[in-house]
């Protein structure tokens, strides 16, 4: 099983937000793209893979919102605004919530009031990798066989939690000399393991 773990630093987390400006709802757009690269591949699911998309904007944060490919029904499409409808539907489910409660919206859909730093915890350290320019090469990594990889969307992780992944002993990986768009990051990671498993 391969994790994402993508934190939206301003994305909504009520559905009260325009599936006609996505770029004016946090660049909602990054996490729709990100969501359908994690998910999808030549118009497949994959059948391996969990996204959890936490969401710290306005005007109820933290929520996150996760896909699991295992249990996932049918979506109405991979684009970003399907995509993005799905997410908003399932904040509309999630209006409301105790923290820590968590509440199903589609089959392999849920929303929960969990924060990130909560999720990280739920993990072991030895499956933790973050992604960092200045981290070892992916391909001289030695990866847990049920890795989770967590990234940011277009603002870099706030200094703290740089700090703190070093605390909890996740892995700072790299993917290459450049800074990449967060969704083809994921593309990149799939692509990795995908030869490691062929």
């Amino acid at each position: 099983m391969r994790e994402f773990i993508l934190r939206a630093r301003k994305g909504p987390t009520s559905p009260d937000f325009s599936l006609d400006d996505l770029p004016a709802a946090g660049h909602f757009e990054v996490v729709a793209h990100c969501v359908s690269n994690a998910l999808f591949f030549a118009n497949h699911i994959r059948d391996d893979t969990t996204i959890h998309t936490v969401l710290d904007g306005p005007s109820d944060p933290p929520k996150t919102v996760s896909f699991d490919s295992r249990n996932l029904g049918s979506l109405k499409g991979f684009d970003e605004r399907n995509i993005a409808e799905t997410i908003r539907s399932t904040l509309e489910e999630g209006v409301g919530l105790d923290t820590n409660a968590s509440k199903s919206s589609l089959l392999g859909v849920t929303v929960a009031k969990r924060g990130f730093e909560r999720l990280l915890q739920e993990r072991q350290p030895e499956q933790l990798y973050y992604l960092e320019r200045k981290g070892t090469d992916i391909r001289d990594t030695d990866l847990h066989e049920e890795p989770t990889f967590v990234f940011t969307d277009f603002l870099s992780m706030p200094r703290k939690t740089d700090k703190y992944l070093r605390r909890l002993g996740a892995t700072p990986i790299s993917l290459g000399p450049r800074l990449l768009f967060a969704s083809h990051c994921i593309v990149l990671v799939h692509n990795e393991l995908d030869r490691r498993s062929a």
